[in-house]
């Protein structure tokens, strides 16, 4: 039976005699019409013309695959969040894996000569329509019957006319179900028709198909239904709103009695007339289970990866041409989708988060941890939940636009990697020292480009300084990198030009975010060491993880298989791995790296973790965001904190209170590195980490040679924010950066 059943005639009696009549004549006429049985008159005409539609109906039904619920899965197996589209939450089972009970209750109230005809009972029609006249509407479809129209009623999904077409009183239909009844008897057997029927039709509350209907209301399998629980939601499908037994026990208990009786009718003698009346007795005993679909409901941030893997596949054009391809693939459903998500790393990267920043403060956080030399996703965790109350979102802070999330955070001065590495490779090396002041002057500057190989000249207004007066004098670029210091690396911009260090960024992995999915090449302006490109945690996590696989760049990846209830595999992105990085420029930056997490910016890593660890801190313009990049042997993990959608004159993470401690000045060292070491120790615990192949390279700073060229403003008090009142030019530079700390 349909989910919404024929309406009845609702003229004069006279009128609603007539056209009793006449469907009656009809339809007898197309019965017989191979018999050539005589009629006459109005009612011979209206027989001759629905036979001669009768034969230009296809005498094969086309019958769609049924949607069903899909699982989201953790790498381990469990369950992230379940899933179903418009067509109901379905679960296809087989035949033998129904109760008897259900299919008894169901033939003995909806199409008691089942087994004995052949798709069409005559007399139950005739009977039907006879009742009909007399306002009783009683229903005559057979089983065969029923089952051609919930199919036509799936065919039409959300179209209206086709809709109207599957469920209007038209003689039309009703003679197209008459054949597509008849051909669907000859082509199924009893048993396939009652499983096929069971399987589809519609319950109430948007589920579908016995199986489901029996774990929502009993919390039970389809095969363990007892008889009065069978004959419940058997009894539903005459009207499932109405008789719905959580929201109308009377009525869905009157209609379990009328089934129990029809049940007990001699003609069927399924239960005995006894056995009926000791059921009818009974409470309705239900056990309600809850229905959760969507990514909403996956517990904490998981909701945020459970999103991320569905628009992995809407994105994704191996699952159809079209964005309404890919969408129609996934809500048709049936599918077990299994994520590289690991559940111990979530939880270490979810507790790791919670732990230092509260839902409701003023910044947000966001982590994710992606396996080196692999590209797998491990985690990705956030301080805000799913939704729309105080402290949630639907922003997925990790991600790109294309994955839910937004346009990315500014990088900070973990971009120094990447200048460090294009340093060594015009041969410089970590020993390489610069003497310089606490501001330096670029006027006379010139950095070269991909685009400008002859170089531009620095806006003038331009002074940036240190994050501290302490950092001037002679570096390494090895001690420069443990303490963060601006300008060592803004002067080494002037070596290696900004095409070299932008292209390493690109290797690494590292685009500007579109809608579409689609990068573009990072912006290569003066401030490129001290991050004023915007990128997403998942995105600087991959890049140091390329420099953790010795420059093996791997596109990141979130789901490692997707099957249907046949078995079927659907192809998933393969591994998309390939050197992009020479080993040696790695292997050094991995050498100095260590450094920053024992002896420099980084060093409250060590609270948490003792393993091998290398990385970066950042921060960026007026604290706005910090982070820390960084990266173990076998597990590669950006750590983003800061205003989730900043505006013109916020004054930054200054004089502000995270999770209940009082920062005043927020720094990727302080807080973004913390969440970084209690994460990964979390992640690996239990385990026995690789050390790096590559030794700590020593960070000694040779004695200064002279004072510096150009003497610290008067009055500058220390660490002031490189002199972030000084607007920048050319091409959207932006002074003020501290970068460091």
């Amino acid at each position: 039976m349909a989910s919404h059943p024929p309406r009845p005639f609702r003229g004069s009696g006279p009128l609603r005699a007539l056209f009793g009549l006449l469907m009656i004549s009809a339809l007898a006429g197309v019965l017989v019409a191979g018999m050539a049985l005589p009629f006459v008159g109005t009612a011979g005409l209206a027989a001759k013309s629905a036979s001669d539609h009768f034969e230009d109906i296809p005498d094969d039904l086309k019958t769609p695959d049924l949607p069903q619920r899909s699982q989201i899965l953790a790498a381990d197996g469990s369950v992230i969040a379940t899933v179903w589209g418009d067509f109901g939450n379905r679960v296809i089972v087989p035949f033998s894996a129904i109760s008897p009970n259900v299919w008894q209750a169901l033939v003995a109230t909806e199409d008691s000569r089942f087994f004995q005809h052949g798709g069409i009972d005559i007399k139950g029609t005739m009977r039907a329509f006879v009742s009909d006249l007399g306002g009783s509407n009683q229903g005559g479809s057979s089983i065969a019957q029923q089952y051609v129209k919930n199919v036509l009623v799936l065919q039409a999904g959300n179209n209206k006319a086709a809709y109207a077409d599957a469920t209007g009183d038209s003689v039309a239909r009703k003679v197209r179900e008459l054949k597509y009844a008849i051909a669907v008897e000859q082509k199924f057997s009893k048993t396939e028709i009652l499983e096929r029927y069971l399987n589809l039709v519609p319950f109430a509350e948007n589920v579908s198909g016995i199986e489901t209907a029996a774990e929502r209301w009993f919390g039970v399998h389809a095969s363990q239904l007892t008889i009065p629980q069978a004959a419940t939601l058997i009894g539903m499908l005459k009207n499932p709103v109405a008789y719905d037994p959580a929201k109308h026990p009377q009525a869905a208990t009157d209609r379990r009695n009328t089934v129990l009786d029809r049940m007990s009718d001699p003609t069927v003698h399924y239960i005995t007339p006894q056995q009926a009346v000791a059921f009818k007795a009974m409470p309705l005993g239900l056990n309600l289970q809850p229905q959760h679909s969507g990514c909403i409901y996956a517990p904490g941030s998981s909701a945020f990866f459970c999103e991320y893997i569905e628009q992995e596949i809407l994105n994704d054009p191996i699952y159809g041409k079209t964005k309404a391809d890919r969408a129609a693939f996934f809500n048709r459903g049936g599918l077990t989708i299994k994520t590289t998500m690991d559940p111990k790393t979530e939880a270490a990267a979810e507790k790791a988060i919670n732990d230092n920043v509260s839902a409701t403060d003023v910044p947000g956080a966001a982590i994710a941890m992606i396996q080196p030399g692999t590209g797998q996703i491990k985690a990705m965790a956030q301080s805000r939940d799913m939704g729309t109350g105080e402290g949630q979102t639907y922003l997925n802070l990790a991600a790109d636009p294309a994955h839910g999330g937004g346009n990315g955070y500014q990088a900070g001065s973990t971009f120094k990697s990447f200048v460090a590495m294009a340093a060594m490779e015009k041969g410089l090396t970590p020993q390489y020292v610069q003497d310089l002041p606490y501001q330096i002057d670029e006027s006379q500057t010139k950095f070269t480009t991909c685009d400008t190989p002859a170089g531009f000249t620095q806006d003038t207004k331009w002074k940036p300084t240190d994050e501290t007066q302490a950092e001037q004098g002679p570096q390494t670029m090895t001690s420069a990198l443990w303490n963060s210091v601006n300008n060592y690396f803004i002067k080494l911009q002037e070596q290696t030009g900004l095409c070299e260090p932008a292209r390493l960024a690109a290797a690494a992995g590292l685009t500007i975010d579109s809608d579409s999915g689609a990068g573009k090449r990072l912006e290569q302006i003066g401030s490129f060491t001290l991050g004023t490109n915007q990128v997403t945690p998942i995105a600087m996590a991959n890049a140091y993880a390329t420099i953790a696989a010795r420059g093996m760049y791997c596109k990141p990846t979130a789901i490692s298989s997707i099957t249907d209830t046949s078995g079927k595999q659907y192809p998933v992105a393969t591994p998309d791995c390939h050197q992009t990085i020479d080993p040696s420029l790695t292997d050094q930056l991995t050498g100095m790296l260590q450094g920053v997490v024992d002896k420099g910016t980084g060093a409250k890593v060590r609270d948490y973790f003792s393993g091998p660890a290398a990385g970066k801190t950042g921060t960026n313009d007026s604290r706005l965001m910090t982070w820390f990049d960084g990266y173990t042997p076998n597990l590669a993990a950006a750590v983003w904190v800061g205003v989730v959608s900043p505006k013109p004159g916020d004054k930054g993470l200054v004089n502000v209170k995270i999770h209940g401690q009082y920062y005043d000045k927020v720094c990727g060292g302080c807080l973004a590195a913390p969440i970084w070491g209690e994460a990964v120790n979390g992640a690996l615990a239990g385990t026995s980490p690789p050390g790096f192949s590559v030794p700590e390279l020593p960070g000694d700073i040779p004695a200064p040679t002279q004072p510096p060229t150009t003497p610290n403003p008067p009055g500058t008090p220390p660490g002031q924010a490189n002199g972030g009142q000084n607007g920048g030019a050319n091409g959207g530079f932006i002074g003020g950066f501290i970068g460091g700390q």
